[in-house]
């Protein structure tokens, strides 16, 4: 009985140290790939928004020009600007 009991505090105590273990570093140059993998992945993102931009019929819309009025003067509606 008093085996067994000793069998059993050991096999604790190992399973203890096995969790307590931390996990052993990615090999090197992981991070290095990870990131160039998404820098991939966002740079063909933009060309592909920058492409759908360039045809989208807004994008080719000319600006609309609002005419500004200087501080101090009256606008067209009887108000006055720098209000």
């Amino acid at each position: 009985m008093a085996t067994w009991s000793r069998v059993c505090t050991e096999a604790r105590t190992i399973m203890r140290w096995a969790l307590r273990r931390p996990e052993p570093p990615p090999p090197p140059g992981t991070g290095q790939a990870i990131q160039a993998a998404e820098q991939a992945a966002a740079r063909r993102q933009i060309l592909a928004d920058a492409r759908v931009a360039r045809t989208t019929a807004s994008h080719c819309q000319p600006t609309e020009i609002v005419p500004t009025v200087a501080p101090g003067r009256d606008t067209d509606d009887g108000t006055r600007a720098d209000r």
